[in-house]
């Protein structure tokens, strides 16, 4: 992976590292301070500093990460919702997956609003089971829904979004009906809040291009 990862991309990476499944060839690919992390047994949870978590946030295409944002996210707007460190003094991969989410969002809604959607599908920070769906399993299915949808068009229509999540939660059997209405108004959201990034992004280029080219 180059510089402008996907957000499936980064999904599926962090769920190497959440399963020990991460290979020698990502050393080429990580920063030194990250080339040992998938080393771990298998009993030890891997775990990320804030600043480890920038560094992923800022691989993405269309995302600015700044450490500071982030520490006052984690000590004030959504506290409740992704609790202490839980891997020593570092943060757990559902948990960076928790600031991903947020940091969509915020193109689109204040903190009042992320945190009701986040209290619509998350619960106990420090219990992930009682979680109608995991943080990262969250992050994964509207990355893979927005690319899904780019993929057949450059159009999202609210109707067009809905019946792909639509579609994608009937081949889930794991949750009830009412679990499921519930994610599904969470992945729309999810989902316009990730293209609103990139039309934000496409403007501001098209405002601070170096001599106005076309």
């Amino acid at each position: 992976m180059a510089k402008g990862w996907t957000r499936l991309e980064l999904a599926e990476l962090l769920e190497k590292l959440l399963r020990h499944e991460m290979t020698n060839e990502w050393e080429e690919i990580l920063p030194r301070n990250l080339q040992n992390i998938h080393r771990k047994a298998e009993s030890e949870e891997v775990g990320l500093t804030m600043s480890n978590i920038v560094w992923f946030g800022n691989q993405l295409e269309s995302a600015g990460y700044t450490e500071p944002a982030l520490k006052n996210w984690v000590k004030r707007e959504i506290k409740e919702y992704i609790g202490t460190p839980q891997v020593g003094k570092k943060y757990s991969i559902q948990q960076a997956a928790i600031l991903f989410i947020v940091k969509d969002m915020k193109v689109l809604l204040d903190f009042d609003a992320i945190r009701r959607v986040l209290k619509s599908i998350f619960n106990n920070p420090v219990d992930r089971t009682d979680d109608i769906i995991h943080p990262l399993s969250f992050y994964k299915a509207y990355a893979c829904l927005y690319e899904n949808l780019i993929a057949q068009t450059e159009m999202l229509s609210e109707a067009h979004i809905k019946e792909e999540v639509h579609a994608y939660l009937m081949s889930e059997s794991s949750f009830s009906l009412a679990e499921k209405q519930k994610i599904l108004r969470s992945l729309v959201v999810a989902v316009l809040s990730v293209r609103t990034t990139y039309l934000k992004t496409l403007a501001k280029r098209y405002v601070y291009e170096e001599n106005g080219k076309d």
